[in-house]
């Protein structure tokens, strides 16, 4: 047995020897080259996945061309250098592998920095308002689709994805609406998108018109509540006025809780708005419409949006007088709202009968919370009227729980050797 075995290797060994010779160095060489090849066409997929999107930086000129030689819509990243939300949509989602991925093979992809001249002039001619911006186009400029903020990867993607589904546009949903203006369904598919987008000052048109289609019967519904909740972003507008007028109706198809949200959200979001481009004529007009709603919650409101208004603008008297009118129905147990103001008063209010009273205020923060900053601000005010025992009294308070609390003695030291103290 061990004799025939002996036999067998020899006859597989002989037959390997003889297939071996029968190869030609060239084949030799073919087999090595092969994987060679094999071996460079792996290192070269490898390089060719990506490790960041394809961006035309601030060209959007060559993109366009691009998109419409390759037929692909146009992804345009729209941000500004001091804009957080902006730094880490840029360092994180943007970096991911699928998201590089996806928008290399999906887009044309552009970065555009807002303060750049051609940022400045893409911004005006889309109405971007906000950072970051996520502007999708055709090789038309068609706005397929657009939202903003920060997201995670999943729904990075998932937004494009939108984008690439004809039935998810924003042309498709805007002509399907005005198919049907009627049809509720039609109405809140456009408005989820539009709402989002750049184009969202449309929003409240939309629901204007699909409004005008209900009947007194028909309009109280959830559905309807949705579109209004969905659609009204303006106090000027139709939709705002029938949300006040059947505020009790709409609080049965939803809840007293949420229509009221809905108001506050509304009067906060125009006056905001009123407010970042300091335009005062129109902060007066929806001012009065606000106040006009006879919301204890909205008057607050409107009472810091005021503030917030007068001191953009540096109208200090109408601060003054805001304050003096107002300070104890909407601020009486709010402590910060009154450091706000004692600090406002300490720097541009100069009447000495306001800022006695500002002194009043300032009392009642100290009651609600004995804290350093609170008593030091009230020494700053009592300083202000040149009753410097008060001054000095309520610096060396302030100045104790300072120490008590194992903090830097400089500021408040400093303060009271302009007081005259050692």
């Amino acid at each position: 047995m061990k004799k025939f075995g002996s036999a067998k290797n020899s006859k597989l060994q002989f037959e390997k020897e003889y297939n071996d010779s029968q190869k030609t160095p060239s084949m030799k060489f073919t087999i090595k080259h092969t994987f060679f090849i094999a071996f460079l066409f792996f290192i070269s997929f490898a390089k060719a996945q990506k490790t960041a999107i394809n961006f035309f930086e601030n060209d959007y000129k060559s993109a366009l061309e691009k998109a419409k030689s390759s037929k692909k819509p146009i992804f345009i990243m729209v941000y500004a250098a001091w804009c957080s939300h902006c730094s880490k949509m840029k360092s994180t989602v943007l970096k991911e592998p699928n998201v590089i991925a996806f928008y290399n093979s999906n887009f044309i992809n552009v970065m555009m920095d807002s303060e750049t001249p051609i940022g400045k002039e893409f911004m005006k001619k889309y109405n971007i308002k906000s950072f970051p911006i996520f502007l999708f186009l055709d090789e038309k400029e068609t706005h397929l689709y657009s939202t903003g903020g920060e997201f995670t990867t999943e729904e990075f993607i998932a937004e494009a994805q939108k984008v690439l589904n004809p039935n998810t546009q924003i042309p498709t949903l805007e002509k399907k609406f005005n198919e049907d203006i009627s049809s509720p369904e039609n109405c809140i598919m456009y408005l989820s998108v539009l709402r989002k987008s750049i184009d969202s000052d449309k929003s409240d048109e939309v629901t204007a018109r699909y409004l005008a289609t209900q009947s007194k019967d028909q309009l109280i519904s959830p559905i309807n509540w949705k579109i209004v909740a969905f659609g009204v972003n303006e106090l000027n507008s139709k939709g705002f006025e029938t949300i006040i007028s059947h505020q009790n109706d709409f609080a049965k198809a939803a809840s007293p809780k949420r229509v009221e949200a809905k108001i506050l959200n509304v009067v906060k979001k125009t006056l905001t708005q009123n407010i970042n481009y300091l335009d005062s004529i129109g902060y007066s007009k929806n001012r009065i419409l606000a106040k006009n709603i006879n919301l204890a919650k909205a008057d607050s409101l409107v009472f810091k949006l005021d503030l917030q208004m007068y001191e953009v603008t540096k109208s200090w008297k109408k601060y003054e007088q805001t304050t003096l009118e107002s300070v104890e129905k909407w601020a009486w147990n709010d402590y910060q709202t009154i450091n706000n103001i004692s600090k406002i008063y300490i720097d541009h209010i100069t009447d000495k009968e306001a800022l006695k009273k500002s002194i009043l205020w300032a009392k009642r923060s100290v009651e609600i919370n004995n804290s350093a900053e609170n008593t030091l601000l009230l020494a700053r005010l009592y300083n202000k009227i040149n009753d410097k025992k008060s001054a000095i009294e309520n610096a060396q308070k302030a100045k104790n729980i300072i120490i008590a609390m194992g903090w830097d003695v400089k500021d408040v030291n400093q303060f009271l050797k302009e007081l005259g103290t050692k």
